[in-house]
């Protein structure tokens, strides 16, 4: 292992010191003021799956973020939203149609100029191809262009599409230009929107390079990062090592001994930011024995909670209540929890029937996360002292989602570690993805079809906008249903412990987009 990851860090040495004297322009004779404005982002998973901005609804937000904007922007601290693309908006008493004004002068990436047909057609587009978050315009019955610079939404139900708009996922707007091109085209490293972004080069599963957008609508100063380079480099020690000797100037998701590390680094600085991910265990309730209720409830209660949080996590996270994370409307304490409690785990294993003996249970996780694996060992363990062997496997986030939606129940894994966060800051976001029931496998990974929750998602949704505390309620109920039958194991609510280079300013983290770093704002 030694030798391994000595050789993978000579080979990311020489990558970002390429890196360095390709965006310099001046070969081996860097000059100091040309390469300071390259920011070498060192991720510990792959940037993105897919660049296609309807369908991308994964780690590609990261990306797509800095290259696109949405029509409007959720501002966590103040619980506003604010401006964006649009001037201004506003609504019909009913809330069953929304009408935007777009900014004028904003210019895509390919030249075009941003009205009111360009946010018809993004929309259209996404809602059409019917993938990715496309679901967030469940809502829209029709969009339709009222003048140059209008554009009004014709709802089915009331929905808070100003919110909606603000999404991280499925509300970007497009290049009328780029609204016929196929993922293929994206995917092929071409953008076509109004971020400070654009991608120079892109290497499916390893990297990305954006470059700034000369014309982007804020303009840019000297201090700010014309080139930023992502890289996939998965082992917490290599990307910590990158930053200390100033070779990488961010990174995140670190193991705890490699954060303390750098605690003491004279170049690096530790950030903690509030995030709105919560980590579960989706449990295969389509595949024996996970089928019975009461064998959920035996591995629910036989999961190590306190000893991840205080031990593994060393508090960067907390118990999950429920499937909603603190600083959402629909989070409530009052939920109960599942406690390590292996007397009771028996009890329910007593209980379904299942005999555990030569019982297999395979659980996925995705590489490149240190904590991912030592909980999972703790878990390993418990489940030992039930009779239950536990096989963990670790792969790419792709290989493990592509196992997770394999057609044949007894195919797929039987624990999905999964990490769920808003597509946009609402409750709704977990239970439209994670709990509705689907006739093709995307993120419901529980694999849960229930009819009542079903009906229930909807009352909610169409209440959000006109009887909050009403829907909140319902949110509620929901969740005592989904803990009640064990679908998942609610781990914890995460927070994001980043390390920056110190010389870097501007810093700052959204929970309602998670894993973005908007580039625009750093400086030197």
């Amino acid at each position: 292992m030694k030798s391994k990851e000595l050789i993978s860090m000579l080979l990311i040495f020489v990558l970002a010191v390429s890196l360095l004297t390709a965006c310099s322009g001046q070969g081996a004779a860097n000059d100091a003021s040309q390469t300071k404005k390259l920011l070498f982002h060192v991720n510990g998973n792959t940037p993105y799956i897919n660049l296609d901005p309807s369908v991308e609804n994964s780690n590609g937000v990261m990306i797509l973020q800095n290259c696109y904007e949405m029509l409007t922007y959720y501002n966590y601290e103040t619980g506003k939203i604010e401006p964006m693309l649009s001037e201004s908006w506003s609504t019909s008493e009913d809330s069953k149609s929304w009408t935007f004004t777009v900014k004028k002068g904003v210019k895509f990436h390919d030249g075009a100029e941003l009205n009111a047909e360009a946010v018809k057609k993004s929309i259209d587009r996404t809602m059409e191809l019917g993938l990715g978050a496309s679901f967030i315009w469940d809502s829209v019955e029709s969009i339709e262009v009222v003048s140059d610079y209008e554009v009004k939404f014709n709802l089915k139900y009331p929905a808070p599409i100003d919110l909606i708009a603000s999404a991280a996922y499925a509300a970007f707007i497009i290049s009328p230009n780029a609204v016929e091109q196929d993922s293929d085209w994206f995917n092929q490293g071409n953008s076509a929107g109004t971020g400070p972004y654009k991608i120079q080069k892109a290497v499916a599963g390893e990297e990305i390079v954006l470059e700034r957008f000369d014309d982007y609508r804020k303009g840019w100063k000297d201090n700010q990062y014309d080139t930023v380079v992502v890289k996939k480099v998965p082992e917490s020690s290599a990307r910590r090592q990158l930053l200390e000797k100033g070779e990488a100037q961010l990174s995140a998701n670190f193991s705890t001994t490699d954060i303390q590390a750098m605690k003491k680094s004279d170049t690096v600085q530790i950030v903690h930011r509030p995030l709105y991910d919560t980590v579960v265990g989706c449990l295969n309730t389509e595949k024996y024995p996970l089928n019975n209720v009461d064998f959920r409830r035996a591995l629910s209660y036989a999961f190590p909670y306190e000893e991840t949080v205080d031990k593994v996590l060393e508090g960067q996270g907390v118990q999950s209540h429920g499937l909603i994370p603190s600083g959402l409307w629909g989070h409530s304490e009052d939920l109960m929890q599942y406690t390590c409690d292996l007397d009771k785990a028996k009890e329910y294993l007593d209980k379904s029937g299942v005999q555990t003996k030569g019982l297999t249970l395979e659980m996925t996780i995705s590489a490149g996360y240190d904590e991912y694996r030592n909980f999972a060992q703790l878990y390993q363990i418990n489940l030992k002292k039930l009779g239950i062997n536990l096989e963990i496997r670790e792969m790419s986030w792709d290989t493990q989602w592509e196992k997770g939606k394999n057609p044949n129940p007894k195919d797929r894994q039987d624990i999905f570690l999964f990490i769920w966060w808003p597509d946009y800051p609402s409750p709704i976001s977990w239970f439209e993805g994670m709990v509705r029931s689907e006739d093709k496998v995307f993120f419901n990974l529980s694999y849960i079809k229930n009819p009542g929750l079903d009906a229930k998602i909807q009352e909610a949704s169409t209440l959000t906008v006109t009887d909050r505390d009403k829907a909140e309620q319902i949110i509620i109920d929901m969740q005592k249903e989904i803990i009640d039958q064990a679908y998942f194991l609610h781990l914890y609510d995460k927070s994001a412990t980043y390390a920056i280079n110190k010389d870097i300013q501007g810093f700052t983290t959204n929970p309602a987009y998670p894993t973005v770093v908007r580039y625009y704002e750093l400086h030197q």
